[in-house]
């Protein structure tokens, strides 16, 4: 017998590989060879020339290419690792729905998104900021860009890692405009996801030997297709969709698979897949917890009432193994999570509880789909062998719902965490169809489910009027994203203000962010250019997550509008300014600009050393807010006063 060995075990695990992962981890061995040279030369000058080469968009970051190309293949490989654990093969008949899944889907956001002229803002915006800034980041070498995507990774809220490292292969190729990013999202992303559906339905329709299975796949990839809530948030630019193909290649690699025998290439594919998903966004852990506390306990149970000690055993490993892989490399991620304190934070955004936001929910499905869902959880009840499967989709809709109001309210794109336990009763509901003991039982549920599916989704994408039917029965989602805007011109006049006449990071501030205008107006218009992101600063909106801002006394310049355009504390602070600028002028109006649309946009220049009276000022308007969140308020007020005191 040969004794083990180290070397001779990766010896064994290289033979194993395909040709491709070899290609993958010869790429990663670039680049780790590329990142230690980065890290010495931060600290040996003499080599940070050579380190910049191939650095920058010249025209493009050779090293973020490489290390995004690497991501890709991996993910490729991931998938084609997950399909044999699960032992699935594509038929014709597969490959014939994806195709016009794929077809139809690319057909509907061409259609929607080539011409649109509008400002993506807000949510909308933040996805394509953090790729235009995953660029920016790398072009200071590959040491920062690899240090800042940790560290964002780790401490911010949005950190849509796995997005953005996935599109930067094309992202980088094409002009770079927020509307390009759309349409990638919008054609890439999809079809991931119809591949992912089809892979649990290939699943299920093995698992559960549907009459009919044809049928019960094409049925599944309808409700896939056309459900409203899978596609509003990417028609407005948010790629959240992402995380739901990794929920459903989770959801497949745990069904049929009790842990009564080893599969050590599933459970890596099922570890691998969870750090993907909780990385792609992070309201997409209540979707992992939820899963895996359902699964959890279902093979907890079995193993115990079969008295199968190995399960046990097994399942214990894989947990442990599952929560040192994925859990200690993002644990400064969860301990950030853990300490804070969401519900206060986001208390702008929180209102109703729970069972409002099972009222919203029922509004985002419409009494259509809702009652598509019962009836797959009634047959799934019903039908032995699916009963775990129909309590996963009913109940795990419900906890995941608990989870996040736990947090804030959940919008149509925070709602996608829900959407796999959703489609899993879809599902269950297309199971019963199928298996209907006559082909025109089959046939007619089939005709009725699919048109109200079309007439469903053409409402809500306002491709069809919404006739013959009440509203109520469709879902209360409808596509739609900013109008054109007519004071472009006018937008671009004021950047170019702010160029001429602001110098420095956030050197500039505005104070209105309403939904005509804001900071993420001016900034998400100039971009990809960056010059106005470093001049103008984020404005303060939320008073629970956003610091009262300092540069209301530390900015050169500092703007507004009339009439006013107000959000949340905004016209307060908006209404403070303007009296101190009565009482105390430390302003002069510097510039005007008529936008066009009843819109004037006043810049005031500071020419007076601020002063504690101005502070009292602001004190004295955000009393309310202060007593509710003194550590964003009162505190900055402090930090402020004693540097007054201290300038003299």
């Amino acid at each position: 017998m040969p004794k083990f060995t180290p070397r001779a075990k990766v010896q064994q695990y290289f033979a194993r590989m395909t040709r491709v992962e070899r290609a993958v981890l010869v790429l990663l061995c670039i680049f780790a060879v590329k990142f230690l040279f980065s890290t010495v030369a931060r600290f040996l000058p003499v080599l940070q020339t050579v380190d910049m080469l191939g650095s920058g968009r010249h025209p493009v970051d050779v090293w973020l290419l490489l290390l995004c190309c690497t991501a890709v293949l991996g993910t490729f490989c991931l998938y084609r690792r997950a399909l044999r654990a699960v032992g699935m093969r594509l038929t014709r008949f597969d490959g014939a729905v994806l195709g016009i899944c794929c077809v139809l889907s690319a057909a509907f956001y061409l259609h929607a998104m080539l011409g649109r002229q509008s400002l993506y803002l807000w949510d909308n915006a933040t996805y394509y900021n953090l790729q235009v800034r995953l660029e920016s980041n790398f072009a200071d070498g590959v040491f920062m860009g690899v240090g800042s995507t940790i560290y964002k990774t780790w401490f911010n809220d949005y950190a849509p890692f796995v997005i953005n490292i996935l599109l930067e292969p094309f992202f980088m190729f094409t002009t770079r405009t927020a509307n390009t990013f759309a349409i990638l999202c919008a054609l890439l992303i999809p079809s991931l996801v119809y591949f992912s559906a089809l892979v649990l339905l290939g699943v299920l329709r093995r698992q559960l030997a549907p009459k009919s299975p044809r049928l019960f796949t094409a049925l599944g990839m309808i409700f896939v297709l056309l459900m409203p809530l899978l596609h509003v948030a990417l028609y407005r630019g948010m790629p959240d969709l992402l995380g739901v193909a990794f929920a459903f290649m989770l959801m497949a690699l745990l069904t049929g698979y009790h842990f009564e025998a080893p599969a050590p290439a599933r459970l890596v594919s099922l570890t691998t897949f969870t750090g993907l998903l909780i990385l792609t966004r992070r309201s997409y852990m209540f979707t992992v917890v939820t899963i895996f506390l359902f699964y959890g306990i279902y093979v907890l149970v079995r193993a115990l009432r079969g008295r199968n000690r190995g399960a046990l055993v097994r399942f214990v490993q894989f947990a442990v193994a599952s929560l040192l892989c994925v859990g200690l490399p993002l644990a400064p991620m969860f301990w950030r999570i853990v300490r804070a304190d969401y519900s206060d934070r986001y208390a702008t955004y929180q209102t109703g509880g729970f069972l409002s936001e099972l009222s919203n929910q029922r509004v985002y499905l419409g009494y259509f789909l809702l009652v598509v869902l019962v009836l797959g959880a009634l047959y799934g009840l019903y039908k032995n062998g699916t009963r775990f499967l129909s309590v996963l989709s009913a109940a795990g809709s419900l906890v995941t719902i608990l989870l996040v109001t736990r947090v804030q309210n959940m919008d149509d794109h925070q709602s996608l965490a829900v959407a796999p336990f959703y489609l899993l009763g879809f599902f269950l509901c297309a199971l019963a169809v199928a298996n209907l003991p006559r082909r025109w039982m089959q046939a007619v549920p089939s005709a009725v489910l699919g048109g109200m599916c079309v007439l469903n989704f053409g409402a809500c994408s306002q491709l069809l009027p919404p006739r013959y039917i009440p509203t109520e029965v469709y879902s209360g989602l409808y596509f739609y994203v900013d109008n054109v805007r007519e004071d472009m011109d006018g937008i671009a006049q004021v950047n170019d203000w702010l160029r001429e006449n602001c110098s420095g990071e956030n050197s500039a501030y505005m104070i209105c962010h309403g939904v005509v205008y804001s900071a993420d107006v001016f900034r998400a218009a100039a971009l990809p250019d960056e010059s106005i992101r470093t001049i103008l600063a984020y404005g303060a909106v939320n008073p629970g997550n956003d610091a009262f801002p300092k540069e209301l006394f530390t900015a050169q310049a500092v703007l507004t509008c009339t009439p006013f355009d107000p959000s949340n504390h905004t016209e307060k602070i908006n209404n403070a300014f303007l009296e101190n600028q009565e009482t105390y002028q430390p302003f002069e109006v510097a510039a005007t600009f008529d936008m066009g649309n009843g819109y004037t946009i006043t810049a005031y220049r500071r020419v007076k050393a601020p002063t504690v009276e101005e502070l009292d000022t602001y004190r004295r308007w955000l009393a309310e807010e202060d007593a509710q969140f003194p550590y964003n308020f009162s505190a900055v007020w402090d930090q402020l006063e004693t540097a007054f005191a201290n300038n003299g």
